[in-house]
């Protein structure tokens, strides 16, 4: 495992990455047909301070890491760097999904357009959040898995850390 230094400067990265990104991806997924630069901003400001936060109080690249070697997928690897990916976009989208379904909807009742019937229905702030995450999931996770080499990479540079040694089978892990 590395360091929390390394944890912590890997989370600013991928914070600043994920929320430069997802802030083009889920605006335009939404139909938007341009995207306001004043908006993009305030967008992008809440989402890499909510994510940058939560990557520094909370664990999640760490969780997800340990995630991954439970089911024995070696460090470096695609089947470690999917396995952690999908842990850790999950985790964070949690964590800032309701923070930015808060900024972008509000936190009191809407109304909204039932498909099933055609009419106009309550909506609460839990129900938005639900329908985020159902629907911009899959674009999640692939822009964390995308993003996650880069953050790495920069982590590694600053902290001047190498990747773990993989441990060989029957070896004892130590603390």
């Amino acid at each position: 495992m590395h360091s929390k230094k390394y944890y912590l400067i890997y989370g600013l990265f991928f914070s600043l990455f994920v929320a430069a990104v997802l802030c083009v991806c889920l605006t335009l997924m939404q139909g938007m047909p341009h995207i306001d630069p004043v908006f993009y901003l305030m967008s992008f400001g809440v989402a890499f301070v909510a994510s940058f936060v939560v990557t520094a109080v909370v664990p999640l690249a760490r969780v997800s890491a340990a995630a991954a070697a439970y089911y024995d997928a070696r460090p470096g690897t695609v089947a470690f760097r999917l396995i952690q990916n999908v842990f850790f976009s999950t985790l964070i989208m949690l964590f800032l999904g309701i923070v930015m379904t808060a900024f972008m909807t509000g936190v009191g009742e809407t109304e909204a357009l039932s498909a099933m019937t055609g009419q106009m229905m309550a909506v609460n702030l839990l129900d938005r959040f639900a329908a985020l995450c159902l629907q911009f999931w899959p674009t999640i996770v692939i822009v964390a898995f995308l993003c996650d080499p880069a953050a790495g990479g920069l982590a590694k540079a600053v902290t001047g850390e190498k990747d773990p040694a993989p441990v060989a089978d029957g070896a004892p892990q130590g603390a």
